[in-house]
């Protein structure tokens, strides 16, 4: 059984003169918290938010912030067989799965159940359960967050390009682009990962994706591989900037920012820093490029109970602190989404409202698609199945022209067979 870790009181005795007195000081307490140092929404939400809050509300807690990069090499599993782990931290899709079954995750359902605080505080509780367990709190914010493209508006019309509406439209874009000496697309590794091939094959042929979804279609069915074409095309016309399997959101950026490529692909959270004052031209965005009735808008909402928010130790012996702890900085990160004109899933008095153009237009996407479905990753892969795939779709990004979508496919076919994940609720 692993240690727990003690709050006590000290007692310390000393002896004079025949006289004893007894000395009680009190142990400050110490707490630990892993959290996303993925993007610079995250490092506001901790520094700005988080850390003001837990200090005005617990002055007597000594905490730790431990940045951690957990899209690439988490650290949770490697901590968790070390019996590292802290007492609270942010737990990734990829490794929840481990974090469950090794016992480490408190499930504080009873805790946030009691009085009706759940209810009362989520749109939607049942996002948060994992069986009849909940794991981690989170503000739910990945439900209305979902990928997009921002381009160069300047590029765009000096190259006379108008923004595509079909994956047709969007390949001949990319191939101008090309011809004119300008690379069409830059992305991080994490961002591309999860969801540009979901984006791909939803807006070429939704019901391929879906059946994905559903588990009802393979990869090797026509559907899946006539959309994963318009990969192939855009590999091998290089459309895309160099070396994406290692690169992170801030060199995306920067390659986007520096007019090296004319598009960027992330996610909508990054709406605040398209702005011309930070990138120096007047930026455009769409979503993925699909005009039709059928068109699916995707989004980074974990599947139920799957990561995505903080969880506390199930081996530290006064989870109660810790559910409070989980509360305050729940309450912290919601301020800041709301105050940024991002939607939660957590209640707040006054909802956000769209903050710019580009959030417009993303809740119009939202409003005008048939539905909305969380991108595989996060959705329809185990932590087992997310390795490999990360794994292969690195190498069919890489710039190796002699690895496409159907060597891709040939090798992911019987991982995703292997998935335990079932079809979609």
């Amino acid at each position: 059984m692993k240690m727990k870790k003690i709050t006590s009181l000290l007692l310390v005795g000393a002896m004079t003169l025949g006289m004893t007195s007894v000395v009680s000081a009190e142990e400050a307490t110490k707490i630990r918290i892993l959290w996303p140092e993925t993007d610079s929404t995250q490092v506001d939400v901790i520094e700005n938010y988080i850390q003001p809050a837990l200090a005005e509300q617990f002055p007597d807690i000594e905490f730790e912030y431990i940045p951690a990069n957990l899209n690439q090499d988490s650290p949770l599993k490697t901590m968790s067989a070390a019996d590292d782990l802290p007492e609270i931290w942010y737990t990734d899709g990829g490794s929840v799965d481990a974090i469950v079954a090794a016992g480490d995750a408190l499930d504080v359902s009873s805790y946030v159940e009691a009085d009706g605080w759940l209810d009362e505080n989520y749109n939607n509780p049942s996002l948060l359960y994992n069986g009849d367990a909940i794991y981690f709190l989170t503000p739910g914010q990945n439900t209305y967050y979902s990928p997009v493209f921002y381009y160069n508006k300047g590029i765009f019309d000096e190259n006379g390009i108008e923004v595509p509406t079909n994956m047709d439209e969007f390949v001949a874009a990319c191939q101008k682009l090309v011809d004119a000496g300008v690379t069409p697309i830059t992305t991080a590794q994490w961002v591309s990962s999860y969801s540009l091939i979901d984006g791909i094959i939803a807006s070429a042929d939704p019901e391929a994706f879906k059946g994905l979804n559903a588990r009802t279609t393979n990869w090797t069915d026509d559907s899946v591989k006539a959309a994963l074409g318009y990969f192939d095309q855009l590999k091998t016309m290089g459309a895309f900037t160099a070396d994406i399997p290692n690169k992170d959101d801030a060199t995306a950026y920067a390659e986007f920012q520096s007019g090296k490529a004319a598009m960027i692909f992330t996610y909508s959270w990054f709406n605040g820093d398209m702005v011309e004052e930070n990138l120096g031209f007047e930026a455009g965005s769409f979503s993925f490029p699909n005009a039709s009735d059928d068109y699916i808008q995707l989004i980074f909402e974990p599947r139920k109970g799957n990561g995505g928010g903080y969880t506390c130790n199930a081996d530290y012996d006064d989870p109660e602190l810790l559910v409070s702890i989980l509360k305050v900085m729940l309450n912290a990160e919601c301020e800041r989404h709301n105050a940024n004109g991002v939607s939660t899933n957590y209640i707040v008095e006054n909802p956000a409202q769209p903050a710019n153009d580009f959030e417009t237009a993303r809740f119009a996407d939202y409003d005008r698609a048939e539905s909305q479905i969380s991108v595989l990753e996060q959705g329809q892969m185990d932590g087992v199945t997310i390795a490999e795939f990360t794994t292969l779709y690195n190498m069919l990004l890489s710039d190796d022209q002699g690895y496409l979508s159907e060597n891709f496919i040939e090798e992911f076919q019987p991982i995703w067979e292997a998935n335990t994940y079932g079809p979609a609720e």
